[in-house]
């Protein structure tokens, strides 16, 4: 978890880097922000879940509650599918909308 955390962590900071000192790349890293972080919160989330078992459904913890959230994020717009295919139309040199 710490390394998928850390990998989020190191990819935002680009993200921000790029845009304080725009280049070409700027708007597709912009784009790729929401669904790493997405993608990276449900597979953290999930290993949560896996490491706490049946205690992870207990109203004690969040970690049920941190699963659900982390899914949500995927299908809010912009939806996660959107962002790939904004991402894939700016690799390619098409124009996204």
């Amino acid at each position: 978890m710490r390394i998928e955390t850390d990998r989020a962590r190191a990819h935002l900071i680009s993200v921000l880097d790029a845009v304080e000192n725009p280049s070409d790349a700027t708007m597709l890293m912009v784009l790729e922000a929401k669904p790493a972080a997405s993608e990276t919160a449900i597979h953290v989330t999930d290993l949560a879940m896996q490491a706490c078992g049946g205690a992870a459904f207990s109203k004690h913890l969040s970690v049920e509650r941190n699963f659900r959230d982390a899914r949500a994020a995927g299908v809010m717009a912009p939806t996660s599918d959107v962002l790939h295919d904004f991402i894939g139309r700016a690799l390619c040199g098409m124009p996204l909308f």
